[in-house]
């Protein structure tokens, strides 16, 4: 699980031309510490992946989806993730999705747009 988030975070921070440093700041932690997780030395917490996510403008559950993977088909591969998580996580992962995909319905309906923040 971790060597597929970190593969993926290496991508998306490549993709957005940004540095270990550059990410470092953006999220005001140090250089180090994104190398520790990088060489899966140290594992982040839901809200640094989320913080990392949003850095990297990307959805959190796509740190943890191999690319061969398709949501929604089977099982998919960053189940494993929440299946390390407690049941307090859960629910509160569960809860800032809810809140998350409510907003973009909202936006919609209000006419903004499916490309607009979505």
């Amino acid at each position: 699980m971790m060597r597929v988030f970190v593969q993926n975070m290496k991508k998306y921070r490549q993709i957005k031309g940004l540095s270990q440093m550059k990410l470092a700041e953006m999220l005001g932690t140090s250089t180090s510490y994104i190398g520790e997780i990088e060489i899966c030395a140290k594992i982040p917490s839901l809200g640094m992946v989320e913080r990392i996510a949003a850095a990297l403008e990307v959805e959190p559950f796509r740190l943890f989806v191999e690319d061969g993977d398709r949501v929604g088909e089977g099982r998919p591969r960053a189940r494993g993730y929440l299946d390390c998580l407690s049941e307090l996580e859960r629910q509160d992962l569960a809860r800032r999705i809810i809140a998350g995909v409510s907003g973009k319905v909202e936006r919609i309906l209000r006419g903004e747009g499916w490309e607009k923040g979505v």
